[in-house]
């Protein structure tokens, strides 16, 4: 065997590549007629002196070669894999050196330290008990990596959810190290798992006392206070951390989520913006932007941002219910009606996943799947109030108005001052002709919510329908305040006033919703009615020709425009509408109409 054969001994270790031929010359160095003394000792200064680590090892491979029983070539050969990053075998040197010496103190440090690089901190302890036992001189320099090995096996146990045996660790490790700061804050993040939360923040404030710089000590205090809520101290302690690591993302992360419940969106927003910079892969900050995004009305920016997050995770269970909730918002029925299946796969007892998927079900029409959805979700948890309230709703669709009045008073006896309750059971009363009822519900509603822009608008309807118009006209207005976009509110106003003959009143509300929805026929036909009030008929015969193209099987609609002709001395377009009002009604089943339209056009 030649020189170069012990130096390619040396490499082919299945070493990582990029140390594989980067010493070229360590053959030429390889003296085959040297005693394994010699070897041990080249192989040091190669090691030490020029960190040739690979040359080292084939010194000494042929040291132990020479001398199986040399445990200071093993110690020595275990130090140079261990630069190399090949803990097994720097392990297995160690062993074989201390097989050799047993009171070889300086091998079991080493091996400690490499167990320690591969994460067996029980053995790392062990090992570095052992060292100081053999040399008690050696406590002292030993003591920061006893306290980091028992400090790194307490970050496991944390993990792992042994908080007792994590507490004890970090305990040994502050024995072993009393400034060790980041065991104090770790120790406080254990304290705060089990809840006791003036223990942790204790504990956080000595890490700081100790290290001022210790990023991750401010952050960890930051979510003692988050937990309390004591946002303020929070996100102080979030900047101090941010100051000190403006690469901490749980930092801006948990900053992000304390500004968005302080609905500080813009900052909020950034915060996320910044997380996600830092870690493209938190799905959590994905789900919480897109949390802000649906907030803020921008849907498909929210759906972007929960399908990002489930592809990075596809189990946040959470996350499937958030993209359903958009996807009903945008209409998106069948898609919500997805999201709530895979939700209930994932987890099936979640109450409020029945309660969503019958949402869904009944914008659907499956009222029948939809009832079957709430009533799981009441056995998982009968108190469960939208569960009430959405089938009272779907009660109400099946016109079983007594089911419907039922549900939405359980939904009141469990929260009493769930407004919307009052108001759907206020439309079941007045349905059932119970006025009286209903305007007591609709009031109730109001006086907990007086934003509830659907208790003005119903409440409004049932004093139409009384014929109170002042009183109607009085909630229209108060809801288009509170909604000045609806065109609906506009339209029923209008009605109102119609019905007061207050015409330009009616008009110019009838035009504000045009303005807003062009496409209800019932504006442009009740516009033009309004203005032949008035005795405007050339605009009247233009808003009876727009209803008329938008919808032409509509008997009065013909028989306005025809009285409108009639006025206007077009008597041949007159007949021709009454003709054809005549016949929808006759095609209707009306003969009394139809007889009489015939009378009228006769008598032209």
């Amino acid at each position: 065997m030649d020189a170069q054969y012990y130096y390619n001994q040396a490499v082919n270790e299945n070493l990582p590549k990029e140390y594989q031929g980067a010493i070229t010359d360590a053959p030429q160095k390889i003296d085959l007629n040297a005693d394994a003394e010699t070897y041990c000792h080249r192989g040091l200064i190669l090691s030490s002196e020029q960190q040739d680590y690979l040359g080292a090892i084939a010194f000494f491979n042929l040291s132990v070669e020479i001398n199986p029983h040399f445990a200071e070539a093993y110690y020595h050969r275990g130090n140079a894999r261990y630069c190399l990053a090949d803990y097994s075998r720097a392990i297995a040197d160690y062993h074989q050196a201390l097989d050799i010496n047993p009171t070889f103190a300086e091998s079991y440090y080493c091996r400690g330290r490499a167990y320690f690089a591969v994460g067996d901190y029980d053995q790392a302890i062990a090992d570095y008990i052992n060292t100081i036992e053999v040399n008690p001189q050696l406590a002292s320099h030993i003591n920061l990596d006893i306290a980091n090995a028992y400090y790194h096996r307490g970050i496991v146990h944390n993990g792992c959810g042994d908080y007792p045996e994590a507490i004890a660790d970090f305990q040994q490790a502050l024995q072993w190290h009393p400034y060790l700061a980041a065991a104090y804050s770790s120790r406080g993040v254990v304290y705060h798992n089990l809840g006791e939360y003036q223990q942790a923040i204790a504990d956080h404030k000595r890490a700081i006392q100790l290290d001022p710089n210790l990023a991750e000590a401010y952050h960890n205090r930051g979510n003692v206070y988050y937990v309390l809520g004591d946002y303020p101290a929070a996100i102080r302690d979030y900047n101090h951390a941010i100051e000190i690591n403006p690469n901490l993302a749980t930092a801006y992360y948990n900053r992000g989520a304390i500004r968005s419940r302080q609905k500080e969106y813009h900052l909020a927003l950034e915060d996320f913006n910044q997380a996600l910079k830092l870690n493209p892969e938190d799905a959590q900050a994905y789900a919480e932007r897109g949390l802000i995004r649906e907030v803020r009305g921008d849907y498909q920016g929210a759906i972007a941002d929960y399908n990002q997050a489930l592809q990075i995770n596809p189990y946040l269970v959470l996350v499937y219910g958030f993209r359903a909730n958009v996807r009903r918002q945008l209409g998106d029925y069948p898609g919500a009606l997805a999201d709530s299946n895979q939700l209930l796969t994932l987890h099936p007892q979640l109450a409020a996943g029945y309660c969503d998927r019958a949402t869904a079900r009944r914008h659907l029409g499956d009222y029948q799947g939809a009832i079957s959805d709430y009533n799981q979700a009441l056995q998982i948890n009968p108190n469960l109030v939208e569960a009430y309230y959405g089938r009272a709703i779907t009660h109400e669709a099946l016109q079983d108005f007594l089911g419907a009045i039922a549900d939405n008073t359980q939904a009141i006896r469990f929260a009493p001052d769930f407004a919307p309750a009052y108001c759907n059971r206020g439309n079941v009363r007045r349905q059932l002709g119970d006025h009286r009822g209903a305007l007591a519900d609709y009031n109730q509603a109001l006086a907990i919510n007086p934003n509830l822009v659907e208790s003005y608008f119903n409440r409004g309807a049932l004093h139409y329908a009384q014929q109170n118009y002042q009183e109607a006209i009085a909630d229209y207005t108060q809801a288009l305040e509170i909604n000045p976009q609806s065109a609906l509110f506009y339209s029923h106003r209008a009605n109102s006033y119609y019905a007061l003959n207050q015409y330009h009143q009616a008009i110019a509300d009838y035009t504000q919703a045009i303005l807003i929805d062009s496409s209800d026929v019932e504006d442009w036909y009740n516009r033009g009615r309004s203005h032949a009030q008035l005795g405007n008929f050339p605009e009247a015969l233009a808003d009876l020709n727009t209803a008329l193209q938008r919808q032409p099987y509509w008997a009065s609609a013909y028989l306005l425009r025809a009285e409108i002709r009639r006025n206007l001395g077009d008597k041949e377009g007159a007949i021709s509408d009454f003709q054809q009002s005549a016949e929808i009604y006759q095609q209707d089943g009306n003969t009394q109409y139809h007889q009489q339209i015939l009378d009228i056009i006769a008598a032209l």
